[in-house]
């Protein structure tokens, strides 16, 4: 049987080629409007030449939020390089062309910025916006700051924190998972990992909030978030310098190799873009897999009598399949031709992970959530390449706690589809409201 949305996209598929005329009343046809021979996954009676409508596709839609899922089925198959002119920017959906662009930092530049139609210089200065040479320099230090044997010895106290924030609404039989929970918690992770005064925990919070909430990454309400953030950061910074700890902030100072300078401004990215970019990770992550599972219930039983396959791959099988970061832009530096469409050189061009992530190409039966599938990590919930997320570890490890403790608490919960309110698509899957009901306890 087709995966829900193949018969989505089918039943969006015409069996007649619609025709425009030009000005001289011939026939005019455009490049994502043409007939084609059958795809292997095409119901029976479509498994001959035909042709399609073209898709009005925009990630920042309100009306495509909900289920984007049909829409890249059809640019995989249809329009693997589709243009929008307004802003204009290009779209990639297939896996292996955003592997390429991802590996090919001097055809696809993110120094401009991966944030479609946004002015990159009124964010903090960070990894994701940068390239080679200096990209690769920092980025060095990071990793030998944010290492992954590090970060686990660091699960018990995740988990404390996560039983924690559960018991504070367990008794209700009933949470908001997003204001309760997923929203708290990162912010809660990413203050032990800077080690930061308990007392500024709050703060941390309604930066979270004011920076991830919404759409606007540029909006005057997350432009004050960052002012803050940078004020409280270059104190912090100022004092690991003067009285080193076994904190991030330390050891990046501390563990500099022979030549390797870093400013303050650039420690201030590596904080940022952690409690920024790791947060809005997460809390997509946990909100889309607890929303997922209620719709699937057969794979929560399996979580619910097998608790142990979230550490052997249902993590990375949820990460794939709701993919918490839909997407990134890249800016071109050349003029490029892909799949007989030209992008121009000064292009931004959107990959779309979260199509890229159900490619059926990549992952047979891609469209299937299967929690006793062997770990995979080829998908790009992290990124790929030279960017993949230096804070994936952080990430996994608060994630899978999470979702651990969230269905030994809830077990055969129920989420509130009514609920659920989304606000965004891209750069992440966000939701800003889901109600979850279960056995009071």
């Amino acid at each position: 049987m087709l995966a829900n949305a193949e018969i989505c996209a089918a039943r969006a598929i015409t069996a007649t080629l619609s025709e425009t005329r030009s000005d001289r009343g011939e026939p005019v046809r455009s490049w994502a409007a043409q007939s084609r021979p059958a795809h292997p996954l095409d119901p029976p009676e479509r498994r001959s030449v035909y042709s399609v409508e073209p898709m009005d596709f925009d990630p920042f839609a309100p009306r495509c939020f909900d289920d984007p899922y049909p829409a890249y089925l059809w640019l995989r198959r249809e329009a693997p390089v589709y243009r929008r002119a307004d802003p204009a920017y290009f779209l990639l959906s297939r896996y292996d062309d955003i592997a390429n662009a991802m590996t090919n930092a001097s055809s696809f530049s993110s120094a401009r910025g991966v944030l479609i139609d946004t002015d990159s210089e009124k964010l903090p200065v960070n990894l994701m916006n940068m390239d080679p040479p200096r990209h690769d320099e920092l980025r060095a230090m990071l990793t030998r700051a944010l290492t992954e044997s590090r970060i686990a010895k660091l699960e018990e106290r995740f988990r404390e924190i996560t039983v924690e924030l559960i018991e504070s609404f367990r008794s209700r039989g009933e949470c908001d998972l997003v204001g309760d929970f997923a929203r708290v918690l990162p912010s809660r992770v990413i203050a032990e990992v800077l080690e930061v005064d308990p007392a500024d925990r709050d703060d941390f919070l309604r930066w979270n909030h004011a920076v991830n909430a919404g759409s606007e990454f540029t909006g005057d309400e997350a432009l004050a978030a960052y002012q803050e953030l940078d004020a409280y950061f270059r104190e912090v910074i100022a004092d690991r310098r003067r009285h080193p700890r076994d904190d991030l902030v330390s050891r990046v100072f501390l563990e500099r190799q022979a030549g390797e300078e870093i400013n303050d401004d650039e420690v201030k990215g590596f904080c940022t873009l952690l409690l920024v970019a790791g947060q809005h990770a997460t809390i997509n992550w946990i909100s889309n897999s607890i929303i997922e599972l209620s719709r699937h219930r057969d794979q929560l039983e399996l979580l619910i009598e097998r608790p142990e396959l979230l550490r052997r791959g249902a993590a990375e099988e949820l990460l794939r399949y709701v993919s918490p970061v839909q997407g990134l832009a890249r800016t071109t530096t050349r003029d490029l031709v892909l799949h007989g469409v030209e992008i121009p050189r000064d292009s931004q061009v959107l990959l779309l992970f979260g199509s890229a992530n159900r490619d059926e190409r990549r992952f047979p039966g891609a469209d299937r959530l299967d929690v006793t599938k062997p770990p995979e990590k080829s998908h790009f919930a992290f990124g790929h390449g030279i960017h993949y997320c230096a804070g994936s570890a952080v990430a996994r490890l608060e994630g899978r706690v999470a979702l651990e403790e969230l269905i030994r608490c809830f077990g055969h919960f129920e989420v509130d589809e009514a609920s659920i309110e989304r606000n965004q698509l891209v750069p992440g899957r966000g939701v800003g409201r889901v109600d979850v009901r279960f056995a009071k306890s």
